[in-house]
């Protein structure tokens, strides 16, 4: 196979193959560019028809529902903050395509021209296909949601991201749709979940109105997956009988005729009350453990854990210059959000041409973020989303946002790091983490440990993405132009534990980040460390 034919065949047959994944679902601004990919396969595969004189009603039909897409779009961004569009999006690029359109082509006349031209224009756009990965990071990401925020299976998949959005969404999910969301968290062990999406599959099977629906699929395809999901929660009576219903349908269904062996004598051995097996008690304790910590966090997230009067009555909002006499003409706007440790809003500290300038630096620039310390950093889905980094160094225009930071903070950036772009993906979150470091040493060496984040919100998100404090029971909704600055360390620079803090999930939208971390390094004088230790302090939280 010559080298050009071997290209095509990997972008639509190898996703299974272990390719370099590109990622998509990690980033909504990398989820956008497929729908280029998408038009550029349009326009190609309705050439290679034209030229083949070939009646394939069911591939014209898809191009006019992948087209009619294209042209409903509106505005891309707003568009790919439905994670719902993202996901059918990258669903389409991976499945749709390859199984509906593709396989029946290639079976046809003028298969070497048609691959050579689809392989070249690809090449020359220097295009990577999305992956299997991709599939499942966006099928995560839409689980992480409803985790996250308590969502309906039958209200997401009719595209109700919350009730106060119910008449501004203009996109759900097909019967198809909710099969391979139920599928794919079948297969990473999220059964209670993946059962609920299966019979929404099933209830929407008969009721599609669309007649662009792709692929179709079956009851029994269905029940192949529900049946077994339905034995792993425990229900091994209701398994038998979705089971059988497969055997009704296809009397020599192999998988099935196993299956019923299998559930017969596991329904024997329930009737005989067979002993059940135990769960190790200081596994379950861990786990347990883990649980209240994470509960906190999303109850954080999800607005039912606020701070008390008593947390708020000392906030308060002023106008500061920081001492800083070119600001006494135009004051910063200070919301103060935590006394101790020290969190504020400074409101309107962007221009809108700022916030879109630092963005379009980051655009066909960020990777996948990692998480871990230096030289050993890998991702993860704790942390999903791109970043890249702006150096002041290489990027003058960034003078005045670096002068800004200063005067705002009053520390100084000699030890500071480089900017840090970020942008979340389908339902992107960064986990709870500290900002300092263990050994700032080896992570930093001379500048010692990272004293202060200065966090900007580039964009709003219409849904999610606040930043959240658990221990603080703190929310803070993005809000663009805005800078968000906490303290890390305590005044005698030991590791302030209450900082912990996590981006949640992105509902809605698409999240625009950029981080500056300020070092302990060269601050000596600007701000003193305490005469005082406060390393016993709220050491009970190291472990939450």
């Amino acid at each position: 196979m010559s080298r050009v034919r071997a290209v095509l065949w990997l972008l639509f047959v190898g996703v299974g193959l272990g390719l370099v994944c590109g990622d998509y679902y990690s980033a909504i601004s990398e989820v956008e560019r497929l729908l280029d990919v998408e038009a550029f396969l349009v326009e190609r595969l309705e050439d290679y028809l034209e030229k083949a004189q070939q009646n394939q009603e069911n591939i014209e039909r898809f191009l006019l529902h992948v087209e009619q897409l294209q042209s409903q779009r509106g505005d891309i961004e707003a568009f790919f903050g439905n994670p719902l569009n993202a996901f059918t999006t990258i669903r389409r690029l991976v499945h749709d395509w390859k199984h509906s359109v593709f396989e029946p082509v290639f079976d046809t006349s003028n298969l070497e021209s048609y691959k050579q031209s689809v392989s070249a224009g690809l090449e020359r756009a220097n295009i990577q296909e999305p992956t299997k990965e991709d599939l499942l990071g966006a099928v995560r990401g839409l689980w992480r949601l409803q985790e996250m925020y308590k969502l309906p299976t039958k209200q997401l998949a009719a595209g109700v991201l919350s009730p106060a959005e119910q008449h501004q969404m203009n996109a759900s999910l097909s019967a198809s749709d909710c099969y391979e969301i139920g599928r794919h968290l079948c297969q990473m062990g999220k059964y209670s979940y993946g059962s609920e999406w299966l019979l929404e599959a099933s209830s929407r099977l008969n009721r599609d109105p669309s007649p662009f629906v792709y692929p179709k699929i079956t009851k029994v395809q269905i029940l192949e997956q529900l049946s077994p999901a339905f034995n792993q929660l425990g229900n091994k009576k209701l398994a038998h009988k979705l089971n059988n219903e497969i055997l009704a349908a296809e009397h020599g269904h192999e998988e099935a005729l196993k299956n019923k062996i299998v559930y017969e004598a596991l329904l024997a051995r329930e009737r005989s009350n067979s002993p059940r097996v135990t769960v190790d008690p200081p596994q379950e304790l861990a786990q347990g453990e883990l649980k209240v910590s994470q509960e906190l966090y999303q109850s954080v997230c999800r607005g039912e854990t606020r701070q008390s009067p008593r947390e708020q009555r000392d906030l308060r909002c002023w106008l500061s210059h920081q001492d800083v006499p070119y600001q006494r003409l135009s004051p910063f706007k200070v919301e103060q959000l935590n006394v101790d440790p020290y969190v504020a809003y400074f409101h309107d500290v962007l221009s809108d041409k700022e916030s879109e300038l630092i963005i379009e630096h980051g655009k066909g620039q960020v990777k996948r973020s990692e998480i871990g310390q230096s030289g050993n950093s890998t991702a993860s889905d704790i942390r999903t989303s791109q970043n890249t980094w702006l150096w002041y160094e290489n990027n003058p225009w960034l003078a005045d946002i670096r002068q800004r930071l200063e005067d705002i903070t009053g520390l100084t950036t000699a030890s500071a790091e480089p900017l840090q772009l970020v942008n979340y993906g389908i339902g992107g979150q960064y986990e709870p983490h500290f900002d300092f470091m263990d050994e700032p040493e080896k992570n930093f060496g001379w500048k010692g440990n990272r004293l202060l984040t200065a966090l900007f919100y580039l964009n709003d998100v219409a849904l999610g993405g606040a930043t959240a404090f658990p221990f603080l029971h703190l929310a803070v909704p993005p809000v663009k132009g805005s800078l968000l600055v906490w303290y890390n360390l305590h005044r005698s620079l030991h590791k302030d534990l209450r900082t912990k803090h996590a981006g949640c999930p992105v509902l809605k939208g698409s999240k625009w980040i950029c981080n500056e971390w300020f070092h302990e390094a060269a601050q000596e004088f600007r701000r003193p460390c305490g005469l005082t230790s406060d390393a016993e302090k709220f050491l009970e939280l190291e472990n939450m």
